[in-house]
């Protein structure tokens, strides 16, 4: 497995284990966010493969699964030498009795029953998973804060937030600018967190910048932030996992139910776009997952792609598709083909994302 340096981890392996997927089904404040399919036997091999296979990044929150996908996780660092694995998790969408999620207290409580559920004594990194910090901002600072203390007293290692799925530093400089206000937000949220890692969803189907504008990638980099890329497969979408011919039903607790990025129109779109390119890259899953990975890896050589799975054959098929990396001229091509697809989307979607 290739290694990486992403500012604030150190050296990882390029491909992180994803562990949104294993979670399984759960709702959080009446909303859903979990997965459906998750066998927890299956789930819990596939860990065992991903270590294994010489992953060393692992990557979870609480609200997966309400603590289930931190408690496999904490399984496999059992039967692991944890000083040789790079565990990650984060806080802020489960609220408990609390007022709001980033609340000091909860925040802290939170903290506690994630260590118990991964048995361990220290994380290497912890997120604000969440960007609702409350009516203006309200509780930023307090969260922040928080985070600073327990790296301080070195029971986190480092500290993560997420990034916007649609970003440039130009937007935040421009008030004419319709996603001024947007942009101007996470710069306030930048500033006062200071982060370590950002985590930002990047895949083929994210839009593309002009080659003067400053995006994450160019932010993380000026600033010294580390990257944690996710959702490079889109969820399955990438790789062909969805089909209009034989469309799914998503039960109560599964996150993609009634998200329109799984609708036949948008499963149909991205299958058109993933058929074109199948002439030159191939059509098997393992040439889609190829194609995807590489396309995300290549955005950042200092960036670790956070790759999800709920099976053992998933995680094995992940690592051994990633092979030589893509041209330009490939790169290229694969921007041309999605970019209606891209539009498509767009057009089906809310830009604000509801799930964590």
């Amino acid at each position: 497995m290739e290694k990486r340096y992403v500012p604030g981890l150190g050296h990882v392996s390029a491909i992180g284990a994803g562990c949104w997927t294993i979670g399984g089904l759960a709702t959080n404040d009446g909303v859903p966010v979990g997965w459906t399919g998750v066998d927890e036997d299956e789930a819990y091999s596939a860990l065992i493969r991903a270590h294994d296979l010489g992953i060393t990044l692992y990557d979870t929150a609480d609200a997966y699964g309400l603590g289930q996908s931190e408690r496999l996780v904490g399984r496999l660092l059992t039967t692991a030498n944890r000083d040789r694995l790079t565990v990650s998790s984060k806080v802020g969408y489960v609220r408990g009795n609390a007022a709001h999620p980033y609340e000091r207290d909860q925040i802290l409580r939170q903290f506690d029953a994630t260590l118990d559920n991964l048995g361990t004594d220290y994380l290497d990194l912890y997120s604000l998973h969440s960007s609702d910090f409350g009516p203006d901002h309200r509780y930023l600072g307090e969260a922040a804060k928080t985070l600073r203390e327990l790296r301080d007293q070195g029971l986190i290692k480092a500290i993560g937030m997420r990034a916007p799925h649609e970003f440039c530093l130009a937007w935040a400089e421009d008030v004419s600018h319709p996603r001024c206000a947007e942009a101007s937000a996470f710069m306030l949220r930048f500033a006062v967190v200071q982060p370590d890692v950002l985590t930002v969803r990047y895949n083929m189907l994210s839009p593309l910048y002009e080659p003067m504008d400053a995006d994450i990638f160019d932010l993380a980099n000026e600033c010294g932030v580390g990257v944690l890329i996710k959702q490079a497969l889109g969820q399955g979408l990438l790789v062909g996992a969805h089909r209009t011919d034989l469309p799914r039903t998503f039960p109560l607790g599964d996150h993609r139910r009634g998200d329109p990025k799984f609708s036949p129109a948008a499963v149909g779109a991205v299958r058109h776009g993933l058929r074109q390119l199948g002439a030159d890259f191939g059509y098997t899953r393992a040439d889609l997952t190829r194609m995807a990975l590489q396309y995300a890896l290549q955005r950042s050589e200092n960036a670790s792609l956070l790759v999800g799975f709920r099976t053992a054959q998933q995680i094995s098929v992940n690592v051994a598709a990633v092979g030589d990396p893509l041209t330009a001229p490939e790169i290229d091509q694969i921007q041309s083909v999605m970019a209606p697809v891209r539009e498509t989307i767009a057009s089906l979607t809310d830009t604000q994302e509801k799930s964590p």
